[in-house]
């Protein structure tokens, strides 16, 4: 620890760092961060900095990929129509939108369609009725499919053909359909769990073009795969995938396409969301584009969203980021009513002094029970199962950053549950009222035996900042570490000795300060840190993301704050 700071700093070895900084060109803090994340030679670093698409995992071994690019390849050069299904959130719908342009492009016949949340996860039963009715000979399945064993089995019933392209957890047998591309699959070979199933969806989009440019029915040309790279970026940083490998390549690229050709659901998106800067950035999609993305899967249709990411008309792409952008803003109000129903709940209840947190409430709506969790999780740094019920029947979203694998917590209650899915960290489920009970009863049997001590998240920074360090080349050289997200968090720095010149409340709950530094003014944004206004020390020390300033767009430094400012020396 750093004198009195709530915050620890890192002290790489400085010869490796003035090393990599005289190799490079790069100033030393800059390298401190790259020896923080354990780039330590010149290769590597020249390789982290500059993505390359070459640098791709090839998908050899990926189980079923070339069967499903086959049938695919088929489907296409006879002119049967194929239907797409996409699940509900923003990977799901960009996932459809790329298979839908891909298929597009190639002159097939399409039927697309998108998942509605408040009819449950997943590929049921209603969803291949209406690909019959479409006529469709072929179902291509994204962001889920792995669990729907009984829509598989009435797609062949009805004579269709299903491709399965997913990431989701296997836990049991593969669904019976021609292909199951999926990397979790324990007899797949591709060797990275890491992507989203917009990922997945591109690399079978190439593996397809591949197939029909053997046949000799197209040309490399015909179909620009990179086109895509703002889809897959969209899905992967939405989905909070890590941001490392493959994933860091795919999304750097397609963070290029949303900053230069932007197609015009981007621009629409940044329009509406004020972005300045010339430069997109993960965390715009993650605060900006994502939630106005998700918001009409949680409180109407998924498909106006999917509309939009497939729009090429400028006026329909208005029209629909408008009506995101209204149903985003009612996803704020319900989010906040919930959340002060549920901490009202956990307080009367002393839920606090479970080993998790279940709280259930009539009317919760189920559209933001995701994010009510997440915060609740952030708030009370213990896994949260947050419940809305309808009548008898309760929709249940469950967060958690560790301490507990959530998916088999909820295998241990399965026998209380309808049904449920998920990842470590994230997971759905659906409860009767009569189970409630019982399953808050299993569920901290489990918590009591499996959760891991919920201690404090430390905040680590990379380096010591002084004021006068802070500049435009510094923060231009740190954005080039990026894109930042799971697993390449941006750098943190603890910078001492900030008088503060002026200090307000932005927004509804935002500080927002302005500093004196040795070459004159800084800014400062701290998220959700208003209440402290009236308390700051007039001198402060902080630890804080170095970031061009939003507003200005210009490039101007801006420190983001990750804690409460503490008093400076």
């Amino acid at each position: 620890m750093t004198g009195t700071a709530p915050w620890t700093v890192k002290h790489p070895d400085p010869a490796l760092v003035s090393r990599l900084a005289r190799a490079i060109g790069l100033s030393d803090i800059t390298c401190a961060c790259l020896v923080n994340r354990g780039i330590t030679d010149a290769d590597r670093a020249h390789a982290f900095l500059r993505p390359r698409l070459a640098d791709l995992k090839p998908p050899d071994g990926m189980a079923d990929l070339d069967r499903a690019a086959g049938r695919l390849a088929d489907a296409v050069m006879r002119h049967e129509r194929i239907g797409v299904f996409g699940d509900y959130d923003v990977d799901g719908i960009s996932s459809a939108a790329l298979v839908v342009l891909f298929l597009n492009k190639l002159g097939a016949e399409v039927a697309p369609l998108i998942a509605d949340r408040f009819l449950g996860y997943g590929m049921g039963e209603a969803a291949i009725d209406f690909f019959a009715n479409h006529n469709c000979s072929l179902i291509i399945a994204v962001d889920c499919g792995t669990s729907d064993h009984a829509a598989a089995t009435y797609a062949k019933e009805r004579n269709m053909d299903v491709l399965i392209v997913d990431h989701h957890r296997v836990d049991g047998p593969h669904p019976e359909v021609v292909a199951f591309v999926n990397p979790e699959r324990k007899d797949c070979g591709f060797g990275d769990t890491s992507h989203a199933a917009v990922g997945i969806a591109f690399y079978f989009a190439a593996a397809a073009r591949s197939e029909l440019q053997r046949r000799g029915h197209i040309k490399k040309e015909d179909v620009n795969l990179k086109a895509f790279l703002d889809l897959v970026a969209l899905g992967t940083v939405a989905d909070v995938m890590p941001l490392t490998g493959n994933n860091r390549i795919l999304v750097s690229h397609g963070l290029l396409q949303m900053s230069h050709s932007p197609r015009q659901a981007l621009q629409w998106l940044i329009r509406i969301a004020r972005i300045r800067s010339n430069e997109i950035r993960s965390s715009h999609i993650a605060y900006q584009f994502a939630p106005r993305l998700n918001a009409a899967g949680r409180l109407s249709q998924a498909k106006d969203a999917f509309e939009l990411l497939i729009a090429e008309d400028s006026s329909e792409a208005e029209k629909l980021v408008v009506r995101l952008d209204q149903l985003s803003r009612q996803r704020r109000v319900l989010e906040e009513q919930v959340i002060e129903a549920a901490e009202h709940e956990i307080a009367a209840q002393h839920l606090m002094d479970q080993h998790v947190i279940v709280v259930a409430g009539d009317g919760w709506h189920r559209g933001v029970l995701g994010i009510v969790a997440s915060r609740l999780l952030e708030r009370m740094n213990k896994p949260v199962y947050i419940i809305g019920f309808d009548g008898d029947v309760g929709a249940g979203s469950a967060r958690g950053f560790g301490q507990l694998n959530l998916h088999n917590s909820l295998t241990a209650a399965a026998h209380h549950l309808v049904r449920y899915g998920g990842h470590q960290d994230a997971a759905g489920f659906t409860v009767n009222k009569s189970a409630l009970p019982a399953f808050k009863q299993a569920l901290q049997s489990y918590a009591k035996d499996n959760c891991k001590t919920s201690a404090e998240r430390t905040i680590v920074c990379d380096a010591l900042l002084k004021p006068s360090e802070i500049t435009s080349q510094l923060v231009r050289e740190i954005g080039r570490l990026g894109p930042f997200g799971t697993q390449n968090e941006e750098p943190i720095f603890d910078v001492n000795g900030l008088y503060i010149l002026e200090k307000r409340v932005v927004g509804r709950d935002h500080l927002k300060l302005t500093l004196k530094t040795p070459s004159g003014t800084i800014g400062a944004f701290g998220p959700r840190m208003g209440t402290l206004v009236h308390d700051l020390s007039p001198l402060i020390r902080v630890a804080a993301n170095a970031i061009a300033d939003e507003w200005r767009g210009d490039g101007t430094p801006e420190l983001k704050l990750v804690a409460p400012p503490i008093p400076g020396t």
